[in-house]
């Protein structure tokens, strides 16, 4: 980028090149090292420069009498630290002096996710990068965690077909991080041809299935579970393995923790690295690479079906396929399964999403979620109704704190027949009493992670919906709290009403006979489209003959 910068800079007329870091040392070593391309042009090519003591290159005449007849350039190349970006001016409006009132051509944000105020300060620089020809905006970095403005606007990126442009490079694609270059001095290092051949043995028989042969050949070469993994998911070699192990030997003190930071093989892995994990995140990143796209649709009843007071009868549901819609759906309501719905509820204000996540009981497997942090407590407890109906009439368990109480209240007052009760001990009247919904506190709470944790470790469920996996790869044990929790900036109540789903499929029993509801697949207004005109954000053509039932 700076070689890019400094060419862009150098070759044209009134250009303007920015290279922020995230600290002063950086700036430093920025700077010398446009400095080191000046000074090795050739002569022909070299512009006229006049140096700057605020690491700035000045492309134009040193010389003030004759600048005004022969300016030269007039580009500068100007490297500064994201700290100095001066006091902010107002909310959202990032770092004053910067960029505002200002012109920049080419801007370089250098490790962006150590910006100590990444989002205001990328915010001020930004302005000033007009959307012409010519232009560029490049941020990069080393990943910092699963929170922050580059976590954001990566994900945003990849994502998004609009804006910017995602570009991960995983260590295995530079030429020198190999076992044959360690050996240059470490001959030690060097690979064995006949390892090679028994590597692409290994890879045969993991593609023909023969585990057995494949697991002496691992034995022999011993590869751990995360070594066969890549070998199976990325082309990487022996020789590249052999690196591999030397350098998490030798400089990540032993840690392959820190190797996924500092030579992560897929983004997930870079990110997904703050803190200590609670789950198995090395399990949970392939379960992202394989999650499905869900198909958003909203639950439509009715006008003369009151759910708030007749909920104890089953309606006729309406499934509208929208962009917008609240309910996605990986997998429709199967006939004669049987599921459960847990719950977390916020208070609607843009804070906390409300959220709901569907749990098939008979194949083990999250089907279906709601988030929005725009639910009000009494719309999500409709939300629950139509979706517990939707679902063969399910288990329902909202969370029964904060705001989750009037959600509760409301499903209960609603004569739903099937909501989860929980039972508490009331220690006035000394007796064990049952208490609709499910009730979080510090037991309940620490059961229900363990219960998920073990349930991934030994792949008793399948999660294929990633908002639900993002928020598990997020989840950390707090050393300060002394508790698991979400990271600073990320959030976890998707991933509660999963995990209370799960909990609660265990405490009630299996449905002797699944109630089956009447689905009816609406379009809205107008006549029905025909099934090539469905767009990639509404339901599959396999999903369509489940709907009509």
């Amino acid at each position: 980028m700076a070689a890019n910068i400094f060419h862009g800079c150098v070759f044209n007329e009134n250009k303007r090149g920015y290279i922020v870091a995230h600290d002063v040392d950086t700036t430093d070593a920025l700077f010398k090292m446009h400095k080191v391309f000046y000074e090795n042009l050739r002569p022909e090519f070299a512009p006229m420069v006049r140096l700057s003591n605020r690491k700035e290159l000045l492309f134009e005449n040193p010389d003030s009498v004759e600048r005004r007849i022969n300016p030269g350039l007039r580009s500068s190349i100007t490297v500064r630290a994201a700290s100095s970006g001066g006091k902010k001016v107002g909310a959202e409006q990032g770092a004053a002096g910067v960029g505002r009132g200002d012109r920049i051509d080419f801007l370089h944000g250098s490790e962006v996710a150590f910006w100590a105020n990444g989002e205001e300060t990328f915010t001020g620089f930004a302005q000033a990068v007009p959307e012409e020809p010519g232009t560029m905006v490049v941020c990069e970095s080393t990943a910092n965690g699963m929170a922050g403005y580059f976590y954001e606007a990566w994900m945003q990126a990849t994502e998004s077909d609009d804006g910017y442009t995602p570009i991960f490079i995983p260590w295995f694609e530079h030429p020198h991080y190999s076992g044959s270059y360690v050996a240059r001095n470490r001959p030690e290092w060097a690979p064995a041809s006949d390892d090679e051949k028994r590597v692409e043995e290994w890879r045969g028989c993991m593609t023909i299935e023969d585990h057995a042969r494949a697991e002496k050949i691992a034995g022999e070469l011993r590869l751990d579970e995360e070594e066969e993994m890549l070998l199976q998911r990325f082309p990487i070699s022996w020789d590249q393995l052999l690196w591999r192990r030397w350098c998490i030997a030798f400089r990540c003190r032993g840690k392959a923790e820190v190797f996924h930071v500092e030579y992560p093989s897929f983004p997930e892995e870079a990110f997904a690295s703050s803190g200590t994990p609670r789950f198995n995140n090395q399990k949970l990143r392939v379960w992202v690479e394989n999650s499905a796209a869900p198909a958003s649709s909203n639950l439509e009843v009715d006008d003369d079906y009151n759910w708030a007071a007749e909920a104890w009868k089953v309606p006729t549901i309406k499934t509208r396929p929208t962009v917008r819609g609240w309910l996605n759906i990986v997998e429709p309501p199967q006939p004669g399964h049987s599921y459960v719905i847990g719950s977390d509820t916020g208070h609607g204000i843009g804070k906390d999403s409300s959220t709901i996540v569907v749990f098939n009981r008979t194949t083990r497997r999250y089907v279906a979620y709601c988030k929005d942090n725009n639910i009000k407590p009494d719309k999500l407890a409709e939300y629950l109704v139509l979706c517990g109906h939707y679902y063969n009439t399910a288990y329902l368990a909202p969370e029964f704190n904060g705001p989750g109480v009037l959600t509760t209240h409301l499903v209960l007052q609603s004569g739903y027949p099937k909501l989860y009760y929980s039972q508490r001990f009331n220690t006035a009247a000394q007796k064990w009493t049952d208490q609709p919904g499910f009730s979080t506190d510090q037991k309940t709470r620490g059961r229900i992670i363990d219960m998920f944790d073990v349930a991934i470790e030994n792949d008793q469920i399948e999660i294929p919906i990633k908002a639900i996996l993002d928020e598990a790869l997020t989840f950390v044990l707090d050393t300060k709290k002394k508790r698991a929790d979400h990271l600073p900036g990320c959030h976890d109540d998707l991933l509660f009403a999963a995990m209370i789903a799960y909990f609660v499929d265990g405490q009630v029993p299996m449905d002797a006979k699944v109630v089956e509801t009447k689905r009816v697949l609406s379009w809205g207004a107008g006549p029905p489209r025909a099934p090539d005109d469905l767009n990639q954000s509404e339901l599959s053509l396999e999903d369509l003959d489940l709907l009509f039932m």
